[in-house]
């Protein structure tokens, strides 16, 4: 038969009734070397036991100590969607604010907004509270009433839209070098906006720099997604449906931008001449929003100073420019008779620098 095993504390009792039975009960001493064993067996007793004692003590000294770092640690994964500073703190506070039972519940609300000035963060450390801390019945209507009280108040969607994108905010934060929190706003802001791809676009690099814009588009769609499949999505399956449209808008233009800016950045004769993608990013915006305004275009970019050099090199930048130009999808254009606008305008450019170039090529050696 397999003895079951007994604990620390049990061999210490055990050890204790052993003792206390050779206590009650000597045996005869035959001789003085049985009395020098038994005098040796009884102080190892002895010192088993007080062993046997602190080993139990430290024990539950240490079971304490590890029972509280893991609630402390299961407390704060508990508010990993909430996306204020110090959050554990706050959350104490708010648990001895509820606790005022003579204080009113505006009172009350006025003091958690102060903690928590978001209502998604409010609402989360709210609903964790009511689902996991052991409350006084008072105090648990009053984080109730308080919560009811925030709902209300909120705007469903950015309420619901903060909160399921919490957690990719935090995460492309981290990676991005910025707060979590400004992701997220600026995802509420996509979910209400009726902006195109560039306006978008524009105002993220104004936002995060250039430098950020496909980080912040790779944000965007894994937060709809996310958004989409959570128990309480943000919006219908219509609006959805049409966000799911301006994504891919966006993601169009976002391939655009890097054939557009990559082939341009990768032309040697276009980078000694102006080598800064913010300045061709702008001049990409431009061309999409203003195609009409093509020669203003090009001065921004390339400046005064392609005026100084030589017209056959002038005809080259020009119909390096041309080229990645009207490559540009249709879809992204301001309207669709945009793209043969600026076709015919870069013709009149190349007919115009053509002319100086067989000028030039007189003065030099002839042109045909």
């Amino acid at each position: 038969m397999i003895l079951p095993a007994i604990s620390s504390g049990g061999r210490a009792a055990q050890a204790r009734l052993n003792a206390e039975k050779a206590a009650e009960h000597p045996q005869p001493q035959a001789t003085a070397e049985t009395d020098l064993d038994d005098s040796g067996t009884a102080g190892v007793l002895q010192r088993f036991v007080q062993i046997s004692d602190e080993m139990s003590a430290a024990l539950a000294q240490f079971r304490g100590r590890r029972q509280f770092e893991l609630k402390s640690d299961t407390l704060t994964d508990n508010f990993e969607r909430v996306l204020d500073d110090d959050t554990v703190p706050k959350v104490r506070q708010i648990l001895s604010l509820a606790r005022l039972g003579d204080k009113p519940i505006s009172w009350l609300l006025q003091m958690a907004r102060k903690l928590f000035a978001d209502d998604s963060d409010l609402a989360l450390v709210l609903r964790e509270l009511l689902r996991r801390k052991k409350l006084e019945k008072s105090t648990r209507q009053r984080l109730e009433t308080l919560l009811q009280t925030v709902v209300a108040q909120a705007s469903p969607k950015r309420m619901n839209a903060g909160i399921n994108a919490a957690l990719k905010a935090r995460m492309f934060g981290a990676s991005m070098a910025v707060r979590a929190a400004l992701l997220r706003e600026t995802y509420r802001d996509f979910l209400e906006s009726d902006e195109g791809p560039v306006s978008c676009y524009q105002d993220w690099i104004a936002l995060y720099g250039p430098l950020q814009r496909t980080n912040v588009l790779a944000f965007i769609e894994a937060a709809l997604l996310t958004d989409i499949s959570a128990q309480d999505p943000s919006c219908s399956r219509a609006e959805f449906g049409q966000l799911l449209a301006r994504l891919n808008d966006l993601k169009r233009l976002r391939s655009a931008d890097g054939l557009f800016i990559g082939g341009l950045l990768g032309d040697e004769l276009i980078c000694r001449h102006n080598p800064d993608e913010s300045d061709w990013l702008v001049f990409l915006f431009g061309l999409l929003t203003w195609p009409d305004e093509l020669d203003q275009l090009l001065l921004g970019v390339l400046g005064e100073r392609v005026l100084l050099s030589l017209h056959r090199e002038r005809s080259t930048l020009l119909q390096t420019v041309r080229r990645f130009s009207l490559q540009l999808p249709l879809q992204l254009f301001a309207d669709e008779e945009a793209p043969l606008r600026l076709a015919r305008q870069f013709s009149l450019l190349a007919d115009v620098a053509y002319t100086h170039e067989c000028i030039e090529q007189r003065r030099l050696g002839g042109c045909s």
